[in-house]
């Protein structure tokens, strides 16, 4: 019960690649990065009230560590989540990177830590462990990492991957937590675990509330935390909402979506797996009256949406709730319009259930002494 009625936390996925360049190259077309114009969309998630913005890893995308600064100087208290994969840079140099972008202060970085979703992508990076090998390095990186934030000394450690000797770094974590808020992504056992073992978040792919009960009651038991990661499609009206979907569906370019299918289909992360699974299994369709996995073959991963009114989708967020989630990365389309509608018509609805549910709580309490 007590899950149900803390109050959830709603965080944002950043938009990933920029402004496509005019090369005539397709679907593999080269982005511009206009730093500007995520300064603008990070200032109006914080207008609306959003929690943090999740900023993504990969060749897609621009590496949060070169403007996370200019994020943070640009606006006043919103969070920003940097995805990191484990074996890009020496776990030493990493603590040095977080560890300078806290002098910004009032701990608003946090960390999202992915052991890679596609074997192939990894290649491009001189990455050629299996997944299995990329998760034990991943455990290892972490465990440095919190090392050196333990700060008791100098750090030794020997490991298969990492060796690290006398390690010291002279500046410090400067702000009143002595470490970032971390999060670890991924769908599988093994990710859960290293989540637990590291005190961290455990951030998977969202399901049916039911599916997504059976999958966090051990990371409950555990007295760890589960979000989820998901999209949404809400609207006045169900009509409405249900209009959007059919507007999404008539602007798909077959190309692009043939093009992610086949990313997809190299990629041996359980979250993904599991995600075009259930697409498969319902037809890129409809999973319940709320879950549509129509857009998982044009948006990847995280695109299995909620569609409907405004109480159909705090109804079921509080359903996810229920079954142990208690934060929430979304995302839609247009992004900031998604937004909008999510913050003002949502995030109210889901604040107001659980006040009432604290009050029911309370009267159960007082009755009970």
């Amino acid at each position: 019960m007590s899950n149900v009625v803390e109050p959830a936390r709603f965080m944002w996925n950043v938009p990933v690649g920029g402004n496509l360049k005019p090369d005539n190259a397709g679907i593999k077309s080269i982005f511009t990065f206009d730093v500007d114009e995520l300064i603008k969309y990070a200032q109006t998630a914080e207008a609306m009230g959003i929690e943090q913005l999740l900023l993504g890893v990969g060749y897609h995308c621009a590496d949060a560590f070169t403007y996370i600064g200019s994020l943070i100087r640009a606006t006043k208290k919103i969070k920003f989540i940097i995805a990191y994969r484990a074996g890009m840079v020496a776990p030493t140099t990493f603590v040095q990177m977080i560890n300078s972008l806290s002098g910004f202060g009032e701990n608003r970085v946090s960390i999202n830590m992915v052991a890679g979703i596609s074997p192939v992508e990894q290649k491009y990076y001189g990455d050629f462990l299996p997944k299995e090998e990329r998760q034990a390095r991943l455990d290892e990186f972490m465990t440095i990492c919190n090392l050196f934030w333990d700060n008791r000394g100098p750090v030794n450690f020997s490991g298969k991957y990492y060796q690290i000797e006398n390690g010291e770094l002279h500046i410090g974590y400067s702000n009143e937590a002595d470490r970032p808020e971390m999060f670890f992504s991924g769908n599988s056992d093994t990710s859960r675990l290293l989540a637990a073992k590291h005190n961290a978040i455990w951030l998977r792919y969202s399901d049916t509330a039911e599916n997504i009960a059976k999958s966090a009651e051990p990371c409950i038991e555990s007295g760890n935390q589960m979000g989820i990661r998901m999209s949404v499609i809400v609207r006045p009206t169900r009509e409405e909402a249900l209009q959007r979907v059919d507007e999404m569906l008539d602007g798909t370019d077959p190309k692009w979506a043939k093009f992610l299918t086949d990313f997809m289909k190299t990629c041996d992360s359980k979250a993904v797996n599991d995600i075009c699974k259930l697409a498969e299994e319902a037809g890129n369709s409809w999973l319940n009256d709320i879950l549509w996995t129509g857009a998982i073959q044009i948006r990847g991963g995280s695109s299995l949406a909620m569609v409907g009114d405004p109480d159909q989708v705090a109804d079921y967020i509080m359903q996810y709730k229920a079954g142990g989630a208690s934060t929430f990365i979304m995302q839609g389309w247009p992004h900031l319009e998604e937004m909008k509608y999510f913050t003002e018509l949502v995030i109210p609805r889901v604040r107001q259930r659980e006040a009432k549910l604290r009050e029911q709580q309370k009267q159960a309490e007082a009755v009970a002494q």
